[in-house]
């Protein structure tokens, strides 16, 4: 009966139903950038279509669930993450690894330094933003003092900020991207590697010729020491503080499921806190639920170091939730259905399949100039073409990720591209010395047109 009732709708009904739910989706995002709202509107929007195609209101309820079901295991990795990241600032392990790492930094290599240190903050703490906001402004200050022009060293620090993000298992929008796609967190951030490495060395190496022209010994590094003083007086800087990361790093190589490696961080950090800082265990509990809340007395540390928290991870969670449960209910009408039998008359290859992945990501981005959205959407609808065609969805979620999240940050009306300008007190252009966001989509298409690194599917 209800398959009887819940009949397939024409192509052309599909293709109405999922513009228009884009169309709320966009019209809300420009009315206010409040992206949860957005997508529980779109949400809507699918679900009178849905009653319109004839399902029970029943019906649509168990969309939405299926839908929320297949992110679940999303949702319960950015808690965890969000206890993660908590714990690690508590134990002092970013606190370390940013007091080494300012300790190498070099006035001869200051470009090149500036892209990795600003890689290891964004993989510490799983923000480009935050890194931005705190390593890139410490940067420029240093910058400023090699005589560094302020356009070259942005655009290091912004690459370096986006690279560490999207590899880093701490990031939302990685996490958010596996979970639209369909993808295991591990096997997501391993394929991006395939496209992020290569990426990253041709940049550093573009970094380090145009940063040899910019040397000057005599550099005042002053901002730098106060950093590292501050760090040493408040904090115990140990090399045992870099166990939790190690050992997260070390067990997801041997494959171990997100949730079990992250839980064991959690668990060792939470040790060294209290063995290395002195820490109670109602900080441990607080910094795990609200994240860690630093007090030194330098405002630029400061920001750094308040991090984590599972309540800081809850509106991604909502966005998670909001776009899955928009994606069941598009499945349930069998609305994505004909728009993916439609769509598979025409791609006959993985390259034709791996290139529109890349255009209706950058087409999404340049409509709302938003990441998230140009990710949740092309996600949710193209998932069921690579399992059809039988290639790793990992496959997909490197595609959207290398345009939404890098295009982003050079889109100049993008919400990263304009926090970068408000932060860095700059205008475009920093966008030109931005490699890693054109190097990357150049090597994911000369991957797809060549036939190289597209995985299969292991059924």
């Amino acid at each position: 009966m209800t398959k009887e009732k819940n009949k397939k709708p024409t192509t052309k009904t599909a293709v109405t139903a999922l513009l228009t739910v884009i169309a709320v989706i966009l019209i809300s995002i420009r009315t206010a950038l409040v992206l949860q709202s957005a997508l529980v509107l779109g949400a809507m929007t699918a679900a009178l279509f849905a009653l319109y195609l004839g399902l029970s209101w029943k019906e649509i309820e168990s969309g939405m669930i299926s839908g929320i079901k297949n992110a679940l295991g999303a949702s319960i990795i950015l808690i965890i993450i969000g206890m993660v990241i908590g714990s690690w600032v508590l134990s002092g392990t970013i606190q370390t690894m940013v007091y080494y790492g300012l300790e190498i930094l070099s006035p001869s290599f200051f470009l090149p330094a500036a892209f990795l240190l600003s890689a290891l903050t964004s993989i510490l703490i799983g923000s480009s933003f935050g890194t931005i906001a705190t390593m890139g402004i410490v940067l420029l200050g240093v910058a400023e003092g090699l005589g560094v022009p302020k356009a070259i060293t942005v655009g290091a620090i912004v690459s370096g900020a986006m690279l560490g993000d999207k590899i880093s298992p701490m990031s939302d929008s990685t996490n958010l991207t596996a979970a639209m796609s369909s993808t295991d967190l591990f096997e997501h951030i391993k394929s991006m590697l395939y496209i992020s490495v290569p990426a990253a060395f041709i940049s550093l190496i573009l970094y380090s010729i145009i940063g040899s022209s910019y040397l000057d010994v005599g550099a005042n590094l002053s901002q730098i020491s106060m950093i590292m003083e501050n760090l040493s007086s408040n904090f115990n800087i140990s090399l045992w503080t870099l166990i939790p990361p190690a050992l997260m790093l070390l067990l997801s190589l041997f494959k171990m499921p997100a949730i079990a490696s992250l839980s064991i961080s959690f668990i060792t950090a939470s040790i060294f806190a209290f063995l290395t800082q002195g820490a109670s265990f109602a900080e441990i509990l607080n910094a795990a639920a609200s994240g860690y809340q630093a007090d030194t007395g330098m405002e630029l540390l400061d920001s750094l170091l308040t991090q984590g928290g599972i309540n800081n991870m809850m509106s991604t969670v909502a966005i998670i939730m909001a776009g899955t449960a928009m994606g069941g209910i598009l499945e349930k009408a069998r609305i994505l259905e004909v728009i993916l039998e439609s769509m598979l008359k025409i791609v006959k290859k993985p390259r034709d399949l791996i290139l529109i992945s890349l255009t209706s990501a950058y087409v999404m981005l340049l409509a709302t100039g938003e990441m998230f959205v140009s990710i949740v959407i092309p996600g949710r609808t193209l998932a069921p073409a690579y399992q059809e065609m039988n290639i790793n969805t990992n496959v997909l979620s490197r595609s959207l990720e290398t345009a939404s999240t890098l295009g982003c940050s050079i889109l100049p009306w993008g919400v990263v591209s304009v926090y970068i300008q408000n932060v860095m007190d700059i205008g475009f252009s920093y966008i030109p010395y931005t490699f890693l966001a054109f190097l990357a989509p150049m090597i994911a298409v000369l991957y797809a047109v060549s036939g190289t690194f597209i995985f299969k599917s292991r059924k």
